[in-house]
């Protein structure tokens, strides 16, 4: 999948069988449209928020087994959300999260950021476990935890970058020990 930006990292690489990496690029494909309308560009806050209220009306379409009007989106659940039944509340986490990224730039404590991350990370882990047909209580938990940590780690490797934008993770001057009590709570799962 070629696509140029600066969080890209390999994705649907010749290390995932054959039959998964079309719905990994689709699912590739909503996460870093969505992202990308969150947080890049000088798009006005109103505009970018209508940008993703329309990916969730999209959503809302294949949820009543309508076509979505997107090639994104008919791409999404031609390859990934109708073949290996994917729910689509992780999708809608997803967005909810991202929809936070636009209107909230901080977090105040530790509960709030560990609810952005079981929104913007963890969807993903559970996504990629239902291509693999992965659903048992125990994968997604470790999936969960694996996936906040990430987050969090995100965090810390982007604390200049989001800054500039004025979006550093938290209100308190001690943000680096909340992260990390956070990523301590996760190692305990």
């Amino acid at each position: 999948m070629a696509v140029n930006h600066y969080e890209n990292f390999p994705v649907g690489s010749w290390v995932l069988p054959k039959s998964l990496r079309a719905p990994v690029h689709a699912l590739y494909a909503f996460c870093r449209t969505a992202d990308d309308i969150a947080d890049e560009g000088d798009d006005d806050p109103a505009l970018r928020l209508q940008q993703l209220a329309a990916l969730t009306a999209e959503l809302d379409r294949i949820g009543r087994n309508e076509m979505p009007q997107t090639g994104l989106m008919q791409r999404l659940n031609q390859v990934a959300i109708r073949p290996f039944s994917l729910p689509l509340p992780p999708f809608y986490n997803l967005l909810s999260a991202f929809t936070q990224d636009v209107t909230t730039t901080r977090f105040s404590d530790e509960t709030m950021l560990l609810d952005y991350c079981a929104r913007s990370a963890n969807p993903v882990g559970r996504l990629m476990l239902g291509l693999f047909g992965i659903h048992d209580a125990t994968a997604q938990t470790q999936s969960d935890a694996i996936c906040t940590a990430l987050q969090l780690i995100n965090f810390c490797q982007d604390v200049a970058i989001d800054c500039k934008k004025g979006a550093c993770i938290c209100r308190n001057t001690n943000a680096s020990a909340m992260v990390l009590r956070c990523m301590k709570s996760m190692l305990r799962c």
